[in-house]
C-alpha cells in the first residue's frame, strides 16, 4: 500500500476516535496543515478546534471509505461519515476529499461535503469550529 494512502487512512481512523487527542492528530497532520471545506478555510489551530468541537457534539463517528486513489503525494477519497450525536440523533455525510501529503503527514485537504441524512443543521459538521 502506498505510504501516503496509509497516512490518510490512519488519519481518518484517528478522526473517528471518540476522544480528542491533539498529540495523535499531530502525528498525521503537519503543523502547516490547511483544510478547505465547502469554501471555508481552516488552519491547523482551527482544525484542532474543529476536531475538539466534533468530539463534544458527537457520541460516535465512523468513516466508511467508498473509494480511494493515490498518485505521488496526492490521495483522493470518497467516504461517508456516520455521526451519532450526544442526543442520539444520527446523520450521514458524504465527503469527496483531496489530500496532499509531505514526509508522511497531511499538509492540505480540500473537501466537498453533502449531508445525506439527518438534521439539516448538521450540514456544516465538516467545518464547524464552535
Amino acid at each position: 500500500m502506498n505510504t501516503n494512502r496509509r497516512t490518510v487512512l490512519e488519519a481518518l481512523a484517528i478522526i473517528s476516535e471518540p476522544a480528542h487527542s491533539p498529540e495523535r492528530i499531530a502525528s498525521w497532520f503537519d503543523p502547516d496543515y490547511q483544510q478547505q471545506v465547502d469554501g471555508h478555510v481552516l488552519n491547523y489551530a482551527q482544525f484542532l478546534i474543529h476536531m475538539a468541537t466534533l468530539k463534544t457534539l458527537t457520541r460516535r463517528m465512523t468513516i466508511d471509505v467508498k473509494a480511494i486513489a493515490d498518485n505521488g503525494d496526492t490521495v483522493l477519497t470518497h467516504h461517508q461519515v456516520n455521526v451519532t450525536k450526544q442526543d442520539g440523533q444520527t446523520s450521514r455525510i458524504e465527503v469527496l476529499a483531496h489530500f496532499q501529503c509531505r514526509e508522511g503527514r497531511i499538509v492540505r485537504c480540500d473537501e466537498l461535503t453533502r449531508l445525506l441524512t439527518g438534521d439539516p443543521a448538521d450540514a456544516d459538521l465538516g467545518q464547524r469550529v464552535a
